[in-house]
């Protein structure tokens, strides 16, 4: 008898954790996408409790230009275990559509949303095989800080379609590669860096430069010596970065047209006419 109480007990318990489950009280995580372009996928990621969204204490929204980000981006350098070499952390060719996606997240973010960095590149070994390798980052602003927490670091994907593809998470460490600190880029952690993102460093920071034909330089300083060197990248085929000084109406006013152009709903003519228009402080006409 005694043991016929103890497992309708258990089985009473298991009903009731069933129903608890299934009314939505268990922690969940939300998604919302934001920003996709160029093998970089940009959104929003927050945990909901009992059906409300679960208050990280983030200062969301805010609007940073998507120049000052790319600087901050640019001068993030680590170094992995057992070399003396600093490397960058983001891909350069990466730095303008990852810098673009984060500014129009942190814009549409609430308290409660951090921002998740997803950007894979394809390579090729060998003229036939190919493999993607990905860099994630994890990013959200306090204050005037803008935290970026690094995540995989180019590190190549599983080429098995039903194999998950890791998240960046705050509270974790990934391989062996640590931050190394550098002018306005603070180390909170070995993966973890933060920045006064109103620092006017960050306006210009003389890290990368776009050449004639759109070509990519970055300058990446090496070994700790103050040395220098130019390092091309690929052609930049993305947004181009906006001016500093915008306001808030003018950035959204760009990011807005910059949809439009990617679904082919202005020409190319129609998309410089308006972008000066807006860069000049003139509303340009709606599309037809």
């Amino acid at each position: 008898m005694r043991h016929r109480r103890h497992a309708r007990a258990i089985a009473a318990a298991g009903l009731a954790w069933a129903a608890f489950t299934a009314t939505g009280c268990m922690t969940k995580t939300i998604r919302t996408p934001v920003f996709e372009e160029n093998f970089v996928e940009v959104y929003l990621r927050h945990q909901e409790r009992m059906g409300s969204a679960v208050d990280a204490g983030f200062s969301h929204p805010v609007t940073v230009a998507p120049v000052r980000i790319t600087n901050m981006l640019a001068r993030i350098e680590v170094r992995k275990e057992g070399d003396k070499e600093r490397q960058p952390a983001i891909p350069t060719n990466h730095l303008y559509p990852v810098g673009e996606g984060i500014s129009r997240a942190l814009a549409k973010a609430d308290p409660t949303q951090e921002v998740v960095v997803m950007a894979k590149e394809r390579k090729r070994s060998m003229g036939i095989f190919t493999q993607d390798f990905l860099t994630s980052l994890l990013v959200w602003a306090q204050d005037d800080k803008l935290y970026i927490k690094i995540g995989q670091l180019d590190s190549p994907l599983s080429k098995n379609p039903n194999d998950r593809i890791p998240e960046p998470k705050r509270d974790e460490i990934v391989g062996k590669s640590r931050v190394v600190p550098s002018e306005g880029i603070n180390a909170e952690n070995v993966q973890l860096v933060s920045a006064n993102w109103r620092d006017p460093l960050f306006k210009d920071s003389g890290v990368i430069s776009v050449r004639a034909g759109g070509k990519v330089v970055r300058r990446t300083v090496l070994m700790d010596s103050g040395e220098e060197s130019s390092i091309p990248a690929a052609p930049q085929t993305g947004a181009p970065v906006p001016p500093e000084g915008l306001s808030p109406e003018a950035l959204r006013a760009l990011a807005d047209l910059e949809d439009e152009r990617r679904r082919g709903q202005v020409t190319e003519a129609d998309y410089q006419s308006k972008r000066r228009q807006i860069l000049a402080g003139e509303t340009p006409a709606a599309s037809p």
